[in-house]
Formats: structure tokens, C-alpha cells, sequence
């Protein structure tokens, strides 16, 4: 089931987010992932009637530290 994120751009951050609105925070602020890339991260998770719910600050140090870490290079001029 495809769901959309509780939130939009033009909203404050949250403290708290689910596996969905997470990731379309970090697509927003850094690079596009998917909501199951997530599980893969290594990030503490609180299951409140058993939905993955994440702390958005770490979420995004995490994200921040992925994309400082990821390589960089300058494409050939045509």
C-alpha cells in the first residue's frame, strides 16, 4: 500500500516520523531514497503500535553524514 508523507516542504520539521514522511524528509533536504532504504540505516526505532517510528534528528545527522561521505567528482564538458 502506497501512503503519503504527513509531511510537506513548506512545513516545520517534526520530532518524530514514520518510515514514509522520513524519507520524504531526506529526499527533500539531501538525496531521494525510499522508505525501505531506511530499514537498513542503522537508526534507533520505537515501535508504537507496531509502526517504525524514527527520531527525525538523528535521521537527518545520519543522511548528512552519508552525503558528506559520498563520493564527488566534476562530469566531462561536452
Amino acid at each position: 500500500m502506497l501512503r503519503n508523507p504527513k509531511w510537506q516542504p513548506d512545513q516545520p520539521l517534526p520530532k518524530y516520523a514514520d518510515k514514509v514522511t522520513a524519507a520524504a524528509i531526506v529526499t527533500h533536504l539531501f538525496f531521494p531514497i525510499s522508505p525501505r532504504t531506511l530499514e537498513k540505516w542503522p537508526l534507533v526505532v520505537r515501535r508504537p503500535n507496531k509502526a517504525a517510528i524514527f527520531e527525525v534528528e538523528e535521521l537527518l545527522q545520519h543522511a548528512e553524514q552519508k552525503f558528506e561521505a559520498a563520493p564527488a567528482y566534476k562530469q566531462a564538458e561536452v
